[in-house]
């Protein structure tokens, strides 16, 4: 799947919704799966707890007892423009990503129509320090 079809895939998950000064589902992630399986998901902001689209679409994939993934992607609309943006990671998603198999770290994350990275290179200091013995 290229990047441009990912991008559109998540861009039609987009339906935000608006609750008091929150904003849900105004990001969209899709993720496939290491057997091209795609999943999406969108962020649900709340004020005591929220999830991110990645940590979503991550959570379908789990539930279709999938682990590994190959490629992410999350994008986001300026309403007042309606530009589109693909976003990175927060830290907390790229931790998940990890901690649900460690294959993940070679796993493809879209940053935008020709840039991508590895999760790896997104999260260089995730191995258990050695002891200072």
């Amino acid at each position: 799947m290229t990047h441009d079809e990912m991008i559109a895939q998540a861009v039609a998950l987009l339906k935000p919704h608006q609750v008091d000064d929150r904003v849900h589902g105004d990001v969209a992630s899709i993720v496939v799966a290491e057997n091209g399986d795609v999943f999406g998901g969108v962020c649900v902001d709340t004020t005591s707890w929220g999830i991110c689209a990645e940590r979503a679409a991550l959570a379908a994939m789990i539930t279709a007892g999938q682990y590994h993934f190959t490629k992410v992607v999350a994008v986001w609309r300026n309403e007042d423009t309606s530009q589109i943006h693909v976003l990175p990671p927060c830290g907390v998603c790229r931790e998940f990503m990890r901690q649900i198999a460690p294959v993940n770290l070679e796993a493809e994350v879209v940053l935008g129509r020709e840039r991508s990275m590895t999760l790896r290179a997104l999260l260089p200091e995730h191995e258990w320090p050695a002891s200072l013995a």
